[in-house]
């Protein structure tokens, strides 16, 4: 990327003038006041002007942008094998019950196999989970559980399923939520702000939800408590301006409509928001759609290159194991969990210790100690 300064009176002029003399290939990536000497060298002649770094797209970056498209091809062609042969295998139905006529587990790794599947783990992913917690040789039928049972199925599932337990206190500078919707975006959003402003971290929040007036307000309501800046952004030169306005911040969350994964025509309009700046953009799931729902949104909003994922309405499924088992399979890390609809209590940092609780224990002893996880 080339990176050329210009220097203007206001930010509108920078973007006329960007739009103008470099194209829709510029990005503008930041601004600075500063003094410029008008008669002389004392400071009563100095005016403040503003100075703007343009970032121009060359031909390598249009390269590098296309391998990134095509391994994010790759990525959704893989995830559309792992859900077609889920589906050929019955696995996504999820059967919750282990075959009481096998003697192909021992009776204590049999019992904790079916606590995993109970809660909708597939069964493929629940032995590999007892096989790395317990050293068990399944084809072998050698048990031998390495250390106490909870706390080797904790060690297990930090080996295979990726959670980001440093997300509040190392957040991006610029973080989006996408999801389906009715997922609950914008109630999440409200409570990642409190999270991290309790984490000292400056926090601003844009808006780029149109169509909900009550979204909308609901949101502006809850920035003007926290005291945190708000803007409603209604097109990508809008949003370019306000994140330019809000570079003084930590951290800047984006609040997006909700869209069908099936409205590919709306994905790829939100698609041009995030073209004007460096965003992170997480994916939001309800832990109650059904697992094919959740590999078709992934699939579908990948578009956006998906930095991770976050489950919400952990309060209305007594069955989380989907959670595991997406994780698993994409890989991707999930950073947060929501437990309720209540503002700013019904979040949870994601971590090991509470997504073991929330598979081996009783869901709703779980949820009412979600905030001591």
């Amino acid at each position: 990327m080339k990176i050329e300064k210009i220097e203007v009176n206001s930010l509108q002029e920078a973007i006329e003038i960007v739009e103008r003399r470099f194209g829709e290939n510029a990005v503008i990536l930041s601004s600075r006041v500063i003094r410029k000497n008008r008669f002389g060298f004392l400071p009563i002649f100095r005016k403040k002007i503003l100075e703007v770094t343009v970032g121009i797209q060359e031909e390598e970056d249009f390269r590098k942008e296309f391998e990134r498209e095509r391994e994010l091809i790759k990525e959704i062609e893989n995830l559309k094998k792992i859900v077609n042969e889920l589906i050929n295998n019955g696995e996504i139905k999820g059967s919750k019950t282990i075959d009481k006529g096998s003697d192909t587990y021992a009776p204590r790794v049999k019992r904790y196999l079916e606590k995993l599947v109970i809660k909708n783990i597939s069964k493929d992913i629940a032995e590999k989970i007892i096989q790395d917690a317990c050293g068990y040789d399944i084809d072998n039928k050698i048990y031998d559980f390495k250390d106490e049972p909870y706390l080797s199925l904790r060690e297990s599932i930090e080996k295979n399923v990726k959670l980001n337990e440093e997300f509040i206190q190392n957040p991006p500078k610029v973080l989006a939520l996408v999801g389906p919707t009715g997922v609950g975006k914008t109630t999440t959003l409200a409570k990642l702000a409190h999270l991290l402003k309790k984490n000292k971290k400056k926090v601003g929040i844009i808006s780029l939800d149109c169509f909900r007036v009550g979204a909308f307000e609901q949101l502006k309501a809850f920035a003007e408590v926290l005291e945190v800046p708000f803007k409603l952004a209604d097109s990508p030169r809008a949003f370019n301006i306000q994140l330019l306005e809000m570079d003084d911040r930590d951290v800047i969350l984006v609040d997006t409509a909700g869209r069908s994964h099936y409205d590919v025509i709306r994905l790829k309009e939100l698609e041009t928001y995030f073209k004007v700046s460096d965003i992170s953009v997480y994916l939001t799931l309800a832990a109650n759609l059904s697992e094919l729902v959740m590999y078709e949104a992934i699939m579908q909003f990948g578009m956006f290159s998906i930095s991770g994922l976050i489950f919400t309405k952990l309060d209305e499924t007594p069955y989380p194991g989907s959670i595991v088992n997406v994780a698993y399979r994409t890989q991707y890390p999930v950073v947060c969990f929501t437990t309720g609809q209540s503002i700013p209590e019904d979040i949870v940092v994601a971590n090991y210790d509470y997504l073991v609780r929330l598979i081996l224990e009783d869901g709703d002893e779980v949820r009412s100690t979600a905030q001591l996880a």
